[in-house]
């Protein structure tokens, strides 16, 4: 028995392919695969956190975070159908399948499992932004009744928080003076959703020094917020910005190739989530929703979804773009 469900979030002319073979392979390790062109999961945390929690549940959850690029233009539910068709023909094995495809689409599969996946999925996907891609399919497993996994080491700020935010400033103060910058440069991309292409003009070397920048500015975002510890779970979010800071500040004290300077990218942007939650919280507000900034200009704020964009006289690549930026491309189209 089968029965599947489909959401269409957002439509895109986003085009491209990608290889069902290679996301079945990777289920042979881990029964989550991210797509290294996807920024919406960090994989060495979110997609980590999410394979401990569903490794060896029965029945089998398998997960992918894929491309919107992968759907093609035409009809998007129809094409993400097809893919997870494919994805099971080749496990061919039982069990739920949960597929993300960027910010389009998200979709789930429930193959000899009698499980009512079309009402869970729709249910979460009204209760999560679509680009947070996490917290939709922890609402998932939620209601499947799989097992959350340990919380991390955010309950040692219930007893020694302002101790905890006392040092933390200090640690903030020393680190921020050892890392210069030029007050005139912008921000500058360091972790394209895409490996660096022969098209990219700039350098290692140029890379790192926007790299200890951001690592810089966050620090400075860090120092200046007015965070009050008002709950363990407000102080679970400002440690994991600043562990996160402290991940990656380690990083770029060193000389990190384009690899690290991706996973540099992908654990401030985190930390700069963690922060903002932490900040809604104190505020009462909705809590934000998790995306990269803008690659055109990250001072246009959190970017709403990926587009395919070709730089002239260089390849394509899918990035994450902001709402002006998307009708400027689309030429005003939504």
């Amino acid at each position: 028995m089968r029965l599947l469900a489909g959401v269409l979030l957002l439509a895109s002319t986003l085009t491209g392919s990608s290889d069902p073979a290679a996301v079945v392979d990777s289920w042979k390790t881990s029964p989550v695969y991210v797509d290294p062109a996807q920024r919406s999961l960090v994989p060495d945390k979110d997609a980590a956190e999410l394979a401990e929690r569903v490794n060896g549940h029965d029945p089998a959850i398998r997960i992918a975070v894929v491309p919107a690029a992968v759907l093609g233009p035409g009809d998007q539910s129809a094409a993400a159908h097809t893919y997870v068709d494919q994805l099971v023909d080749r496990q061919q094995a039982d069990g739920i399948y949960l597929v993300v495809f960027g910010g389009a689409i998200s979709w789930g599969s429930a193959v000899g499992v009698d499980t009512p996946i079309a009402e869970i999925l729709t249910d979460e996907l009204g209760k999560h932004s679509r680009s947070d891609p996490v917290g939709t399919l922890n609402g998932v497993l939620d209601q499947l009744d799989v097992p959350k996994t340990s919380s991390g080491p955010g309950w040692l700020w219930a007893g020694a928080g302002v101790l905890v935010m006392l040092l933390a400033a200090l640690f903030l103060a020393r680190s921020i003076r050892s890392w210069s910058r030029k007050k005139d440069e912008g921000p500058a991309l360091y972790r394209p959703s895409y490996e660096v292409l022969p098209d990219e003009v700039d350098t290692v070397a140029e890379r790192r020094s926007a790299a200890r920048e951001d690592v810089t500015r966050f620090g400075e975002e860090l120092d200046a917020a007015d965070v009050r510890l008002v709950g363990v779970d407000t102080a679970a979010d400002v440690q994991a910005a600043m562990d996160a800071y402290a991940d990656a500040g380690r990083v770029v004290d060193g000389e990190p190739d384009d690899d690290k300077l991706r996973e540099v990218r992908a654990t401030v942007e985190y930390g700069r989530w963690r922060l903002a939650s932490a900040q809604a919280k104190v505020a009462g507000t909705p809590a934000p929703a998790r995306r990269a900034a803008c690659f055109f200009d990250p001072s246009h704020g959190t970017s709403v979804t990926d587009w395919m964009y070709t730089p002239p006289g260089g390849k394509p690549r899918e990035v994450p773009v902001c709402s002006a930026c998307r009708d400027r491309l689309s030429g005003g189209s939504r």
